[in-house]
């Protein structure tokens, strides 16, 4: 099959997913004006999918083009039933109405999927970083369809990673009956795709609702469309494609290092500066593109730590459109479309408690009723369960993504109801309860995931002398936070101005509270850590200090945290105005003469996510998790990524907003700062992707050194290392099932564990340190390192049986890795002993056949 082929079947084939589980999303999402039309492919993904593996935990289907069938009938099913009677009728007068909607989602998705087809297959090589492993966990789901999958690094157990993402693939793989190595690249090309429909859902969602509900009562008239009049929401459609310009645009970096190779600025501005790698004096004359090795991978690191003595250390940001151009198949990555499919659903929560006469006029009232069980629930049932089922799969995805969305969700509810009925103490009784009960049905519905699951997690650390510098803060965030800083300021002047008076005194009260609050937090554990008689935790402490006592730091610690304050006391300004505008009585005024109150703006729910997004991006400044990096890097990391979403989507909107609202030479202002503010970040998307695809020549190259496009990510094993290539198809060709393979053992980001990531089979152990991540202890496998190197340096077939017993190992895999790392002087007693299955090109694999 070409690949031309692969990427129509898979277009296909998540279409029909899609418009299987429409109806559902269309009863569900039935405030928002595209009826959750844009989220549909991501939406029947995660409904196939949850079925699927809820079936297979019981042994009823596999990941297998049957089960996936089947799990598909039942989505149908299901949603046909949804569909009944005036849900029908509506559904068939919603898409007559919405053409040109859906004509923009189907266009963008194609042509993003397309264009990143095509990217990928100039880029496809499944390795550097963590490709290896994300491929050996796609492997096992696919190597026999059994869940849950085994953990192909570590024989006899199962993944205790988050890996629901894994099992979606796997099971479009599985359909379309393609390699795993070219549904590896299909699926980051899927990815992005979904990830440009969504944002432009969520933009186009809200932009529309402002249009329809806020400023022109009479475009819900259906006897617009009946006179030949378009819907008003087919003005949403152009400006919501700042969502995917906003989202999928890159940090302020690639510009720097255009600047930095053209040899502008003085050498004290970039070590002013200091981000990584061009803190060093440019050095002028070397034209403009940027050609330093790796450099488009800085553009993830820029926020640079250092310590009390000028040490460095390590800290991830990445952001979306770096995630997909390196092309791993991260957790934070597979959940990134289902990030948005929680936002549509939040949103959707806001639009239909924002304006309970809408809901009422739909036969739907928002009311609870006063008793029975029912009047326990904050939401509908069928809400509830809706919700739950998106936001637990977040957990089942990226666990870290679980609780900020529920926060978001929870959050909506809260500003709509309080800003349609005022913050009274029902609706705070209210808030927490629909989150306790979307908290315990999400995990609920997944709890076959929560009972295998380990994690490396162990409690929060201070952060000590670590906070952001604001300078680097700007350059990571710089297109979205200067457009999110100018709406809001604008936001609060225009509230003032037309008397809705936010409220300052609880907003910015509110936000100085939660600031003295991380203050005294960090204070507290720094203090109960330096007073500890643990030696760990002295041993940290010093550590952290660079040596020196408490008493010692602390004046450099004070200094520092003074010299940095720029970046918490934006985000605390940023709490506070968004705080302040939401707390306000309402969010837009009723007409006079009008019963009713005026639906609230949707621009308290985007006040909602630039909130969120501060609360994630000053918390690491003061605290972070703990896990094995004895850093604050993946809370960054997580935190900054998720930062990113929701203020890409809140400037989008701002962008629009400003435009929008504002006339003449200031619309003008707002139009050519959106376009410098894209420009500026749009440096970096155009420029890395040249670098990264060898000046769009492709990096796979074929015997005669000739480049060539492939979306196979294996293809350039069979240059660079066709040993391994030949024997790993053979192994996908005859060898059936799970068997234990033995293979070299070694660090991360390595050539080990090969074997087992290209097939799936499991092996006695693959990267020590990443098992010793998803597992919190390396309990599950001491001792099997050393096994597996006394197995194949031991002489003597008796000193390998009670290894080969002890993991049940029937295959052994002995290529020039293995001979270089233990020695061939063992390899005598498998010729001797086992049967040899395969032997070419320097590789040998051995079965036993003794038991």
């Amino acid at each position: 099959m070409t690949d031309l082929l692969t990427v129509l079947l898979w277009w296909a084939m998540v279409t029909i997913f899609g418009l299987a589980a429409w109806p559902l999303l269309f009863r569900l999402f039935r405030y928002l004006p595209d009826r959750g039309y844009s989220f549909a492919k991501t939406g029947g993904l995660l409904a196939v999918a949850y079925v699927g593996w809820l079936l297979g935990n019981f042994g009823f289907v596999q990941v297998s083009p049957g089960g996936a069938l089947v799990s598909l009938a039942l989505v149908a099913v299901a949603s046909a039933l949804a569909a009944r009677g005036q849900t029908w009728a509506d559904m068939k007068q919603w898409w007559a109405e919405h053409r040109a909607t859906v004509i923009a989602v189907e266009v963008l998705f194609v042509v993003a999927f397309a264009a990143w087809a095509y990217v990928r297959a100039l880029n496809p090589n499944i390795t550097f970083t963590e490709k290896p492993m994300e491929f050996a966990f796609l492997n096992s789901v696919l190597r026999t369809g059994a869940l849950p999958p085994g953990d192909p690094w570590l024989s006899g157990f199962a993944i205790s990673y988050y890996h629901f993402g894994y099992i979606i693939m796997g099971m479009l793989i599985a359909v379309s009956g393609v390699l795993p190595s070219v549904g590896f690249n299909l699926g980051i090309a899927l990815l992005f795709a979904l990830t440009a429909v969504s944002a432009f859902g969520i933009v186009f969602n809200l932009i529309a609702t402002v249009l329809t509900r806020c400023q022109q009562p009479a475009a819900n008239d259906p006897q617009r469309v009946a006179h030949g009049q378009p819907p008003i929401t087919n003005g949403a459609v152009w400006p919501a494609l700042l969502g995917p310009l906003f989202m999928l645009t890159g940090n302020f970096n690639g510009a720097l290092e255009v600047l930095h190779k053209a040899g502008l600025f003085s050498p004290a501005f970039w070590a002013w500066l200091d981000i990584k790698w061009t803190n060093q004096p440019p050095v002028p004359g070397g034209g403009w593109m940027p050609d330093r090795f790796l450099w488009w991978w800085q553009a993830s690191r820029v926020i640079h730590d250092r310590g009390l003595t000028g040490a460095e250390v390590e800290v991830i940001d990445e952001f979306p459109f770096f995630s997909f151009l390196l092309g791993d198949m991260h957790p934070h990555v597979l959940g990134l479309p289902f990030v948005f499919l929680a936002i549509a659903f939040a949103l959707n929560l806001f639009l239909m408690l924002s304006d309970p006469d809408r809901a009422v006029e739909q036969g739907r009232s928002v009311e609870r009723p006063d008793t029975g069980w029912r009047a326990w629930l904050p939401l509908s049932w069928p809400d509830l369960l809706g919700g739950a089922l998106i936001l637990g799969g977040l957990s089942f995805l990226n666990t870290w993504d679980f609780p900020i969305y529920l926060f978001v969700a929870v959050a909506a509810f809260t500003v709509a109801r309080g800003m349609r009925e005022g913050f009274h103490v029902q609706v705070w009784q209210d808030a927490v309860m629909l989150g306790a009960q979307l908290a315990i049905a999400g995990i609920i519905l997944y709890l076959p995931f929560y009972i295998g699951f380990r994690s490396q997690l162990g409690g929060i650390l201070p952060n000590v002398i670590f906070p952001t510098r604001f300078a680097q803060f700007f350059v990571m965030f710089g297109p979205s936070l200067i457009l999110v800083t100018i709406w809001l300021g604008w936001l609060a002047w225009r509230a003032r101005r037309q008397g809705q008076r936010p409220d300052w005194r609880n907003g910015l009260g509110a936000a100085v509270v939660f600031l003295i609050g991380l203050i005294a937090v960090n204070v507290i554990l720094s203090w109960a850590i330096a007073s500890s008689n643990k030696p760990q935790a002295i041993e940290a402490m010093s550590n952290l200090l660079g040596g020196s006592s408490v008493a010692q730091a602390l004046p450099d610690v004070v200094r520092t945290r003074l010299a940095r304050a720029g970046t918490p006391l934006l985000l605390t300004l940023f709490i506070g105005v968004g705080a302040a505008w939401v707390f306000s009585r309402r969010g837009s005024t009723p007409e006079p003469g009008d019963d009713a109150p005026a639906p609230i703006h949707p621009a308290a729910f985007v006040a909602v996510l630039v909130v969120t997004g501060a609360l994630l991006a000053i918390a690491p400044d003061f605290v972070y998790l703990r896990d094995l990096f004895g850093s604050r890097m993946n809370t960054v990391f997580k935190f900054y990524y998720q930062a990113w979403v929701v203020w890409s989507l809140a400037a989008a909107f701002g962008g629009w907003m400003l435009w929008h609202e504002l006339t003449r030479w200031k619309r003008a202002a707002v139009g050519v700062g959106v376009a410098v503010m894209l420009g500026l970040g749009l440096v970096y998307p155009a420029l890395a992707t040249t670098t990264v695809t060898d000046n769009w020549r492709g990096t796979t190259r074929d015997a005669n050194d000739k480049h060539y496009a492939t979306l196979d990510g294996m293809a350039y094993m069979s240059r660079d290392r066709a040993a391994d290539y030949d024997a790993i198809k053979f192994i996908n060709a005859r060898i059936p099932g799970r068997p234990v393979m033995a293979e070299a053992v070694g660090g991360s980001y390595t050539e080990y564990g090969r074997v087992s990531a290209h097939t799936g089979l499991p092996t006695v152990l693959g990267w020590p340190f990443h098992e010793l991540q998803w597992r919190g202890s390396g309990e599950s496998f001491a001792g099997r390192e050393d096994d597996i190197r006394a197995l194949y340096s031991a002489r003597t077939w008796a000193e390998a049986v009670p290894i080969l017993d002890k993991y049940n190992i029937r295959y052994v895999y002995y290529g020039s890795l293995e001979a270089n790392q233990y020695g061939p002087a063992g390899q005598a007693k498998f010729d001797q002993n086992m049967l040899v299955v395969y032997t070419y090109n320097g590789v040998t694999i051995y079965e036993r056949t003794d038991k």
